[in-house]
């Protein structure tokens, strides 16, 4: 799969979600954010994809697309380049979900390529989340601090993933990995099906955190996104 967002939001690819989580049992989305997602903040213009968070009477509005029903794979890299808005309390993020809706989050995992946070500019974050249902659901992370901030500037966020390895990866600079060994007190959940594709804007929420109105509208960009099988990854991870 790969898209450029050339022209417009490809449905064949894509559905927006819409609504604030409470008609699927999960107000504020599982995590207490505050926006409710709309169609209209999502919009393709001058061949990128634009999620837009702002405020608009009384309500926090942004945006959410996500590959469920229309793509998925398991194992292969997954890659995005995507520019970070500015703006407190925003927590956009590029992320896998399992296909499976047998099982209750997180028995069958999720994997998260990036997310970042705009009261924590200069963190960016990979994780995995499994373990039992909560409060015993467990989650592995990896962190990359820098002097600079992540948010202004074009980076390339990906995953490589192959039976029992996870790898994340940033402009090409892997920086953390995950494999059974290392959650062996846990089953590893990573091998067991396909996932989807979710890019989203969260805004607020337990780790988006304090939200600045102030700083809203923001607009988070994203130029493409590919994933390729299997079969194209290298022992180097590329």
């Amino acid at each position: 799969m790969s898209d450029h967002f050339v022209q417009h939001l490809d449905l064949t690819r894509w559905s927006v979600v819409v609504g604030d989580g409470c008609d699927q049992g999960l107000c504020g989305w599982g995590n207490n954010e505050e926006q409710h997602y709309t169609e209209s903040s999502v919009m393709v213009r001058d061949g990128v994809l634009q999620i837009r968070a702002t405020q608009l009477n009384d309500r926090i509005e942004s945006g959410k697309i996500v590959s469920a029903g229309k793509f998925s794979q398991r194992y292969g890299r997954f890659e995005a380049r995507v520019r970070l808005p500015e703006g407190r309390g925003l927590w956009p993020a590029f992320w896998l979900m399992p296909d499976n809706t047998d099982l209750r989050w997180p028995l069958a995992g999720e994997i998260d390529i990036m997310e970042w946070t705009g009261n924590d500019p200069h963190r960016l974050i990979g994780a995995a989340h499994f373990g039992g249902l909560p409060p015993q659901n467990v989650h592995y992370s990896e962190t990359v601090l820098m002097p600079h901030r992540w948010d202004g500037e074009w980076h390339i966020f990906a995953l490589n993933w192959r039976p029992g390895h996870i790898q994340w990866e940033v402009d090409g600079r892997v920086y953390g990995e995950l494999t059974p060994n290392i959650i062996s007190s846990h089953r590893w959940p990573f091998d067991d099906g396909d996932f989807y594709v979710i890019l989203n804007m969260a805004v607020g929420g337990t780790l988006g955190g304090q939200v600045a109105l102030e700083d809203l509208p923001a607009t988070l960009l994203v130029d493409w996104v590919k994933v390729f099988p299997i079969s194209c990854l290298t022992n180097e991870g590329k």
